[in-house]
């Protein structure tokens, strides 16, 4: 009589590299894409002056750069839902032809209002696409290779922040404004082609539920509240005095509806990971709204000079992201982040006081720039454990919240440090650095107490 051992189960081999034949669509598709959002997001501030001259639009400048935000919030959360329910494939196209659309009629506007316009296409385009991009990541990239993609799309924001300022100062120098939208899109086609067999081979989420009319609602709703933020900027006068705690209120119920339940309370798992992301963007989104400013008045920084804060810091982001992707299977995500998000508060402490007691403008420069390196080590770990504590029909959505809690948060602590600083900069202009940067670590001190209550 003859015997057989059981049969061990195989495990599926892992793609050595995200690079390998199997996820290199997915991994550089991405990325290409990721840094073309970027670039229109980051970069066309530089063309903005130009643009609001030839268009006699300075009337409806800021609303250049609100309609832009505002969109994405609607295009975000729409894009998880639908993502979930049809698969990432028909989102990622209608994303980036809304994007594209969008391109075509910014760069060929001829009044600022059409501009606006395009602007608000180009969030809408956007905010769809990055949420499904995710989806695309969860269902196409083994989670062991997943941090490696994200320190790529990490490094896809960071060199368009770097060289994009320069480069759409170059175009509109040498050739004029519009190319700075109408030469983006061959490059959206390219990097869709690239995408392609990727999306091929995505699927719906199965059993996931269908978009609710009272979800666009409130998407809608919590748009026009950032878009309403963005647009007070740092006034406290009048008519924003009476309007603001009103916004306000309307997105914290917003919020209520748009996340995941517990988000708001800091619930154990999921909704404090989703905490984590919203509260560390707001922290360090308030503190770069201000630094080169307080350098150029403090320390006497030319525009160069100041903006070099926002040039290092995007260096240490962009390797705290690449050393957590090079961390093996065996580290402990959640601690990863814990220390990140530790690194970052404890940082921005220090800053602070280097701020506070008026130590040299290059100690500021080095400490934002060491706490940004905190951000690079917990952000992508977020995206990381939202796909591991999601079920497969909820990536989509639960991705969308990552990215909504996160613009719902900038605006509201963007909205707090504008009126902290136009109630002091013109009389004390000191206290109003260090006011803004207070604000930025109280925020920055929920992200720790969230980082705490991530895990299940």
């Amino acid at each position: 009589m003859s015997t057989t051992s059981p049969e061990r189960p195989v495990r599926p081999q892992v793609p050595p590299s995200i690079f390998s034949p199997g996820l290199r669509s997915t991994s550089l598709g991405a990325a290409a894409l990721i840094s073309l959002f970027a670039l229109e997001y980051i970069a066309v501030g530089a063309a903005m002056p130009t643009v609001a001259a030839e268009l006699d639009g300075y009337h409806l400048y800021n609303m250049a750069f609100g309609a832009t935000v505002a969109a994405s919030v609607v295009g975000m959360v729409v894009g998880g839902w639908w993502s979930d329910r049809s698969g990432p494939r028909p989102v990622v196209l209608a994303g980036t032809g809304l994007f594209t659309a969008g391109l075509l009629v910014a760069g060929l506007a001829a009044s600022m209002e059409v501009f606006v316009v395009g602007r608000g296409l180009q969030g809408l385009g956007s905010g769809l696409s990055t949420v499904a991009l995710y989806v695309v990541i969860a269902q196409r990239i083994p989670d062991q290779r997943r941090p490696s993609v994200f320190s790529l799309l990490a490094a896809a924001w960071v060199v368009p922040g770097l060289a994009g300022p320069l480069l759409t100062g170059v175009v509109v120098e040498r050739f004029t404004w519009h190319w700075v939208f109408l030469g983006v899109v061959p490059f959206v086609g390219v990097s869709v082609l690239v995408l392609r067999r990727a999306l091929a081979g995505t699927r719906p989420g199965a059993g996931a539920p269908h978009l609710r009319p009272r979800t666009i609602l409130w998407a809608v709703v919590a748009a026009v509240a950032v878009g309403a933020l963005n647009l007070a900027g740092d006034s406290v006068d009048g008519f924003e005095r009476a309007v603001g705690p009103v916004l306000l209120l309307l997105l914290l119920a917003a919020s209520w509806h748009l996340l995941p339940a517990g988000t708001l309370t800091l619930g154990r798992g999921l909704p404090s990971v989703i905490g984590v992301r919203a509260a560390m963007g707001g922290s360090f989104l308030a503190a770069e709204a201000y630094l080169p400013l307080m350098l150029r008045d403090e320390h006497g920084y030319s525009p160069a000079q100041a903006g070099a804060v926002l040039a290092v810091a995007s260096v240490a982001w962009a390797l705290g992201s690449w050393a957590q992707g090079r961390l093996g299977e065996s580290v402990d995500r959640y601690t990863l982040m814990r220390v990140g998000v530790t690194v970052f508060l404890a940082l921005m402490v220090g800053l602070v006081l280097a701020v506070a007691l008026r130590w040299p403008g290059w100690s500021v420069v080095l400490l934002y720039g060491a706490a940004t390196l905190g951000v690079g080590l917990a952000y992508p770990t977020t995206s990381l454990l939202t796909m591991r504590l999601s079920p497969e029909a909820e990536i989509g959505r639960n991705s969308s919240a990552l990215q909504v809690g996160e613009s719902l948060t900038g605006a509201v602590t963007l909205a707090v440090t504008g009126v902290v600083f136009g109630l002091f900069y013109a009389s004390q202009p000191h206290a109003a650095f260090v006011g803004t940067l207070a604000v930025a670590v109280s925020v920055g001190a929920v992200s720790v107490l969230s980082a705490w209550r991530t895990r299940p």
